[in-house]
């Protein structure tokens, strides 16, 4: 009876250099509402704020009054284009 050799298997290992990570998932956005740039709408509301804000202290209300007024009026306002709270 013959034995048979038994062959080895050299297996190449990697080395590990330190300065390569995985690169994270990338995750999935959600909306983020402060994200940086206002969007479309939030844009329209703050100039609205603002021309509404300028006709009132044109009336003579003063500055703070008039702010306060024309937040009041965008808020009931039934679109939503601005938000309740």
């Amino acid at each position: 009876m013959l034995k048979r050799k038994s062959k080895s298997v050299a297996r190449k290992v990697k080395s590990r250099s330190p300065a390569k990570k995985a690169a994270p998932r990338k995750a999935k956005r959600g909306y983020n509402i402060h994200a940086g740039k206002a969007t479309g709408r939030e844009v329209q509301a703050m100039h609205r704020l603002q021309v509404l804000t300028e006709r009132y202290i044109a009336e003579g209300l003063t500055p703070a009054d008039a702010r306060t007024r024309a937040r009041e009026e965008l808020r009931a306002n039934p679109r939503g284009d601005w938000r309740a709270g």
